[in-house]
């Protein structure tokens, strides 16, 4: 049943992508994934030990081993859309061509043929030595695992060009995936070989495949789900993200809003943590940009004497932060200075950038000695025209 599941698992996965196609044609890259998953599912469906115990059963044993070549010739197929993957993620595109595959699959079918003829033979000693069988499993295991191995290398080295995040998180644990699919091909395809060195039975060494087996879909499925749903698994970081900034710059956003009410952009019905963030950015950043004619002459001063007072720091941040602080006050006592005007850049600064940046300043503002103490003075070298009054 856990075979079962794996596989209906996978077709799941492959149905809703499918269903997303509609608005958004599918990519090469995600056809040939969605290839890979429903050859699988098909194999694991077909390889089931539900599916072999049902038709020995009904005495069919022949269409038992059936079973066997059909699910081996759709792993050997799964594969083939994992290299064809990796070839996409070139440019240009390398043309995979079908004859290897084809050609495995005749291989397979005559090898299989020769011990079909022979089953009566199936019990005895030394049968899983016949070159048909082990014919049958070098072809299997040498196409898969050359597939495999050309898809990790390709795809680590595509992983380690990708930022840091969830879809260069979600290849990585498709190489691992990779690699276990590797020691899985490795394992039950070469059934004559392990049986002749661990000594194991049928029953014990069928198990352990499929254990292997199933922690290798359970990484492809893990993989797939953080490397192409990755607006799924960001998203909720992003809000969290948002919300934390919002809190931080909303003490600095308050008290310039108060003192400056036209730098309130309308109200919108566009709402969302991250869409509130950037408007309380664009008013904050308007707000420090009027202010900047009531900045007092004798700023730096002040801070400097603070900061050596207070044994405090007199960094970026704090300066900005007793800057506003003083610019408060002035402007209440309607006193202005010409400033120089502002340096030019050529570089953008990011979102991020600038959300940390206003965020440590809103922390300065509200806990700095230096900036309390900048504001005191400035309130008695300008105080408003009530207070001087």
């Amino acid at each position: 049943m856990i075979s079962y599941f794996a596989a209906g698992l996978l077709v799941l996965i492959s149905a809703g992508k499918l269903a997303t196609a509609r608005r958004i044609p599918l990519s090469p890259g995600m056809r040939y994934l969605l290839g890979f998953f429903l050859s699988m599912a098909a194999a694991l469906a077909v390889s089931a030990e539900p599916t072999v115990r049902l038709l020995l059963a009904h005495d069919l044993p022949t269409v038992a081993l059936v079973c066997r070549l059909v699910s081996n010739a759709l792993q050997i197929l799964a594969v083939h859309f994992l290299m064809r993957l990796a070839r996409a993620t070139r440019t240009p595109v390398p043309r995979t061509r079908l004859w290897p595959l084809v050609l495995c699959w005749v291989l397979m079918t005559v090898c299989f043929v020769d011990v079909v003829l022979h089953v009566d033979q199936f019990d005895a000693p030394g049968f899983g030595w016949r070159f048909s069988a082990v014919g049958y499993q070098m072809v299997l295991v040498g196409y898969a695992v050359g597939c495999l191995m050309t898809f990790m290398r390709v795809l680590t080295r595509h992983a380690r060009q990708c930022p840091r995040g969830s879809f260069r998180t979600g290849l990585q644990v498709i190489v691992t995936a990779s690699a276990v699919t590797v020691v899985w091909g490795l394992y039950s395809g070469l059934p004559t070989l392990w049986l002749s060195v661990t000594g194991l039975s049928g029953d014990d060494f069928l198990p352990v495949g499929r254990i292997i087996g199933l922690t290798a879909m359970a990484l492809w499925v893990a993989g797939a789900v953080v490397t192409t749903w990755q607006g799924m698994v960001e998203r909720p970081l992003r809000w969290l993200t948002a919300r934390r900034d919002v809190r931080a710059v909303t003490p600095l956003w308050s008290v310039l809003v108060a003192a400056l009410p036209r730098i309130a952009l309308p109200p919108t019905a566009r709402c969302g943590a991250e869409f509130a963030l950037y408007r309380k950015l664009i008013e904050i950043r308007d707000g420090l940009l009027a202010l900047r004619q009531h900045v007092p002459p004798e700023l730096a001063d002040w801070v400097r004497e603070s900061a050596c007072r207070h044994a405090a720091a007199d960094d970026e941040p704090t300066v900005a932060a007793a800057g506003l602080a003083a610019a408060l006050v002035a402007q209440k006592s309607g006193r202005s200075w010409p400033q120089p005007p502002a340096a030019r850049t050529s570089s953008v600064p990011s979102i991020d950038a600038e959300t940390a940046w206003l965020r440590a300043v809103s922390v300065a503002f509200t806990s700095s000695p230096v900036v309390d103490e900048v504001r005191k003075r400035a309130r008695a070298t300008y105080p408003a025209p009530a207070e001087a009054a």
